[in-house]
């Protein structure tokens, strides 16, 4: 019986290898100082709608670089990508946020430029967009959605740049 209990007892003792717990889950490290994110949202087009405001709440460049190792590179590039898109962010070495390009498709177009698409093209339908911005820090300098509309078996391209307003914000048919 003792022999028993002791080669049963035996059996049980699995080693284990050490597992290593990263501090950020779901990034993914490229080439040099180049990182890359698997967003996670809550709701669906939540990182599109604001994709700057959903790195700051979701991301701490800081805790990211104590992990990585301090002074391990002078820029860092964090790639936040989704199945609709992605911003890639370019940080210093001290954390500070330099450059941003975001591209995403299909996203929710904001509603005063949904109502100039309608009043501006009658029988006309959106079925699909791409929307591109671009900035230094926080601040987007240039952003661009392009459109394409199907009227029956007509179709057209547009490009509209919501900061120029003015002349509908059509930048190109």
């Amino acid at each position: 019986m003792l022999l028993l209990f002791g080669t049963v007892a035996h059996a049980q003792i699995i080693e284990l290898e050490e597992a290593k717990v990263d501090f950020f889950p779901g990034i993914i490290e490229g080439a040099d100082n180049t990182y890359s994110y698997l967003v996670k949202e809550r709701t669906e087009g939540e990182f599109a709608k604001d994709a700057l405001g959903f790195m700051k709440r979701n991301f701490d460049i800081h805790a990211f670089i104590d992990e990585v190792g301090k002074n391990r590179f002078d820029s860092y590039e964090i790639t936040f990508q989704n199945g609709h898109g992605f911003l890639k962010a370019e940080f210093d070495d001290k954390g500070e946020l330099k450059k941003t390009r975001q591209e995403f498709k299909d996203v929710l177009v904001p509603a005063d430029i949904r109502t100039e698409l309608y009043r501006n093209h009658k029988g006309w339908t959106m079925v699909k967009n791409k929307y591109y911005a671009k900035g230094r820090g926080e601040l987007i300098e240039k952003e661009l959605y392009k459109i394409k509309l199907e009227n029956g078996k007509q179709s057209k391209n547009i490009t509209i740049n919501p900061r120029a307003r003015g002349a509908a914000g059509v930048v190109s048919r």
